[in-house]
């Protein structure tokens, strides 16, 4: 029998999504781990391309997990840079993976993205679900892979 050992990994700017992840990990019961590119000032650094992510972001094993969950916002319409970053940088191959994106006005093609990118690295996508997180709404979305 396989046990499904499944960790979340979650970047969180303004703490929607650190949320998002605890809860998450204390219902399936496993780890969690943040996905910090390092202070908000590196961020946009980072995003305007003078600064590299500290090299600690860039360490993130997976080899003892077989469910990989992601949390990360949606930013004009595209996953946040570092939530790029990271998935590009992940060996997500034979691994399940699970997303919960946050956004405020839309989510444009991610989707779409999110299943071109996992197909090229052959993981398994099992759900895609998008929160609205604006002050003016509250409505979830879930994409089944």
């Amino acid at each position: 029998m396989n046990i499904m050992t499944s960790i979340v990994i979650y970047y969180s700017l303004l703490g929607h999504n650190r949320t998002i992840a605890e809860e998450i990990a204390e219902l399936r019961k496993c780890e969690i781990l943040e996905f910090a590119p390092g202070s908000i000032l590196r961020v946009f650094q980072f995003f305007m391309r003078h600064k590299k992510l500290r090299k600690k972001a860039q360490e993130v094993d997976l080899s003892d997990y077989n469910e990989i969950i992601i949390c990360g916002p949606i930013w004009a319409g595209k996953p946040a840079p570092a939530i790029k970053y990271l998935l590009e940088s992940l060996d997500l191959k034979g691994k399940v993976v699970r997303f919960h994106f946050t956004f405020t006005q839309n989510y444009g093609n991610t989707e779409g993205n999110i299943r071109g990118l996992m197909e090229k690295k052959g993981a398994d996508l099992k759900l895609i679900k998008f929160k609205n997180i604006s002050k003016h709404k509250d409505k979830s979305e879930m994409v089944e892979a």
